[in-house]
């Protein structure tokens, strides 16, 4: 338990001043490592993947860069900058099924022969759906820190939970004073991680049963015989039912983070802590490859975009249109980027997904 005075929360080992906001949990002294326990009956709960040797780590890393062209980038006498940390996270079990019923305007293409020639045009067929989904499931991974979201992050997270690394409790890892001083604080209890984690699946849901509702109308009209070029949902109702979640420990997952300098640029590694895996190897962003992506940023905004408005049929037009954009604005925003990110594993690589995602979320919005 950290120790209050006058001024504030003091270290119970050295007496150095704490920052403590009222979330915290857990917190490491920035001046002698010890960890203080704000909420001392959480003490025994929190558990941590033992971490590989510093050493072991940077060799384990010079032999994936070796594979990957990059041996005499990453070597040791090349390091300007490293860093351990241990992030906190919850992962959080959540299930859930959901009633849905709706009434969706299913557009189909129908044409005529008038002479000698084919006349085409689209009509909506008003459809109502209504059924029950799931149960969906799903694990969440949610760091226990306020404002902590990047990719590597993500990927530490979904790595864990496909590995099979044995979680210990504190006591049973035997860890020193250097992997406190990088353990990052708990501010977030299990109750507000249930919470964030279920409001993160009801709203998966939800996105999935939308999708259904459409789906479902489009069989149905194609059922009927129907030619379905597109579909809008009228009004939906989505009810989600027989929640549950569970949410584990508090876990403290190791994370390894070098910088190295080699010519005139400046190189990073994101490892993951307890195998050495390489979560993220960043380089610098060439000219060359700047002036590619700009090249590519204008090619697909040009070519998409003209292809879409030059095309008989105004669905694919208006989809062209939204890929065009999307594209030029990924590409952009790689050109724009400081470094060349090379991003390593199948959990980083969703992660990654999901921001290209994001960009034709932006597409839609703005057409």
């Amino acid at each position: 338990m950290v120790a209050f005075s006058g001024e504030g929360f003091r270290c119970v080992n050295c007496g150095a001043p704490l920052e403590v906001s009222p979330d915290t949990i857990a917190v490491i002294c920035s001046y002698c490592g010890y960890l203080n326990w704000v909420r001392a009956d959480l003490k025994e709960e929190v558990l941590v993947i033992r971490p590989l040797d510093e050493r072991e780590l940077l060799k384990r890393l010079q032999g994936f860069a070796s594979g990957k062209g990059l041996a005499g980038v990453f070597k040791e006498e090349n390091i300007v900058n490293k860093a351990f940390i241990a992030i906190p996270y919850y992962f959080v079990d959540a299930v859930a099924e959901a009633d849905y019923s709706g009434r969706v305007a299913v557009y189909v293409r129908k044409c005529r022969r008038e002479k000698d020639r084919e006349v085409c045009w689209t009509e909506s067929r008003r459809i109502s759906v209504k059924g029950i989904y799931g149960p969906y499931e799903n694990r969440i991974p949610v760091v226990a820190r306020r404002s902590t979201e990047t990719v590597s992050i993500k990927a530490l997270a979904s790595k864990y939970m496909e590995s099979k690394a044995e979680a210990l409790p504190i006591e049973r890892a035997g860890l020193g004073k250097d992997f406190w001083k990088g353990a990052l604080s708990i501010e977030v209890d299990k109750e507000a991680a249930m919470d964030i984690a279920l409001n993160i699946h009801l709203n998966k849901l939800r996105e999935i049963v939308t999708n259904e509702i459409k789906r479902e109308a489009e069989r149905i009209a194609k059922r009927w015989g129907e030619t379905v070029v597109g579909s809008t949902i009228l009004w939906k109702r989505i009810t989600p039912k027989n929640v549950k979640v569970v949410a584990s420990k508090p876990i403290l997952l190791p994370m390894y983070i070098a910088s190295y300098r080699y010519g005139n640029g400046f190189y990073r590694a994101i490892l993951c802590g307890w195998d050495g895996d390489a979560i993220v190897l960043e380089k610098p962003m060439r000219a060359s490859e700047r002036a590619l992506w700009i090249a590519l940023a204008t090619l697909s905004a040009g070519l998409l975009g003209g292809v879409g408005i030059a095309t008989l049929s105004a669905y694919i037009g208006f989809l062209l249109i939204i890929l065009g954009f999307a594209a030029s604005w990924y590409c952009m925003r790689k050109a724009l980027a400081p470094v060349k990110a090379k991003i390593f594993g199948t959990s980083a690589i969703e992660s990654m997904e999901k921001e290209l995602g994001k960009a034709f979320s932006l597409a839609r919005w703005w057409i």
